[in-house]
C-alpha cells in the first residue's frame, strides 16, 4: 500500500510540474536542467541502456502519461503542434511512396506517434530498449499488427526493413553510441531522422554528452546533432526536409536521408 501511494504521489507531482513550467521563468529552468545533466552524467556512467531509460520513464523525466500506461515519452511526442505537422509531412512521404515500405521504428517510445503513421506502411516493426514499454505496446496497440520488439540499437542486431525512423533517439545517447548505431544502418534504403536544433546555423554541431533524457540543445553550449557533420560524416545519396516545427528555443527538423546501402 505505501508503494502504491508513494507512486500516485509521485504521478500527481510530475503532472503539477508539467503544467506549471510554462509559468517557470527561463532562468530557473536552465538551472534545473543543468543539475539534471549533471545528476544524470553521475548517475548513468557505466549502466547498459536498458537501465537507463527504464529509470528516465519510471522518474518521469520526460513527464508523466495521463492514461496510467506508466509511459511518457515527453511533450514532444504529445504536443499537437508538434506531432501534426511530423504525421503530415511523414505521411505524404510514405504515401507517395511506389508501395507500402517495411518500417523499421528505433526508438519507438510510447507509440503515440508510430500510431499515427502505420496505416501507410507495410510491415512495422517497433523497437525500444525499455522491456515494460514493449510489453505496454503490445498490449495497448495489439489491433495495430506491430511487430514490437526490445531491443538495444547499440548492442543487438536491427531488423530488416526498406525506411528505418529515428526520432529524437539519437540524441539521448553519446557520441560511441550513435557512431555505433549509424554503422548499423547501411540495409535500409531511408534513414527518417528527427531531432532538435538550435536556431540558426552558427551552432557547433555534434558536441558529445552522457547518455540520459536531456538534450544537447540545453547543454552548456547548445548543440545539436548533424550526421552528416564530423565526426559522423555519414554518407548520403540525398536529403529532404519534410517538416521543421519550433519549440523551446529550438527547432525540431525531420529529415528524410536517401542512403547508399552497402
Amino acid at each position: 500500500m505505501t508503494t502504491a501511494v508513494t507512486s500516485t504521489r509521485s504521478v500527481l507531482a510530475q503532472r503539477f510540474k508539467q503544467r506549471l513550467k510554462p509559468l517557470i521563468p527561463a532562468w530557473v529552468l536552465k538551472f534545473h536542467r543543468d543539475r539534471v545533466i549533471r545528476r544524470e552524467g553521475s548517475m548513468y556512467e557505466g549502466k547498459p541502456l536498458g537501465e537507463v531509460f527504464t529509470h528516465v520513464y519510471k522518474t518521469g523525466a520526460w513527464g508523466v502519461a495521463e492514461d496510467q500506461s506508466g509511459f511518457y515519452s515527453g511533450s514532444s511526442s504529445h504536443d499537437p503542434k508538434i506531432v501534426e505537422p511530423y504525421v503530415k509531412a511523414v505521411t505524404e512521404y510514405l504515401s507517395a511512396l511506389p508501395e507500402r515500405p517495411t518500417v523499421v521504428d528505433l526508438g519507438c517510445g510510447d507509440f503515440n506517434v508510430g500510431k499515427r503513421i502505420r496505416s501507410v506502411c507495410g510491415r512495422y516493426m517497433a523497437c525500444d530498449v525499455v522491456d515494460a514499454a514493449i510489453q505496454s505496446n503490445r498490449t495497448r496497440f495489439s489491433h495495430l499488427d506491430v511487430d514490437f520488439r526490445c531491443v538495444d540499437i547499440t548492442t543487438d542486431p536491427l531488423p530488416p526493413g526498406d525506411i528505418v525512423f529515428l526520432r529524437q533517439v539519437l540524441d539521448h545517447l553519446d557520441n560511441v553510441r550513435i557512431a555505433t548505431v549509424l554503422s548499423k544502418l547501411g540495409p535500409y534504403k531511408i534513414l527518417i531522422l528527427t531531432e532538435y536544433l538550435p536556431l540558426g546555423s552558427s551552432f557547433t554541431p555534434n558536441l558529445d554528452k552522457a547518455i540520459g533524457s536531456h538534450l544537447r540543445l540545453f547543454g552548456e553550449q547548445p548543440s545539436g546533432l548533424v550526421l552528416t557533420a564530423p565526426p559522423f560524416n555519414m554518407k548520403v545519396l540525398s536529403a529532404r526536409i519534410l517538416c521543421e516545427v519550433p519549440d523551446s528555443g529550438g527547432v525540431i527538423r525531420t529529415i528524410a536521408y536517401e542512403l547508399p546501402g552497402r
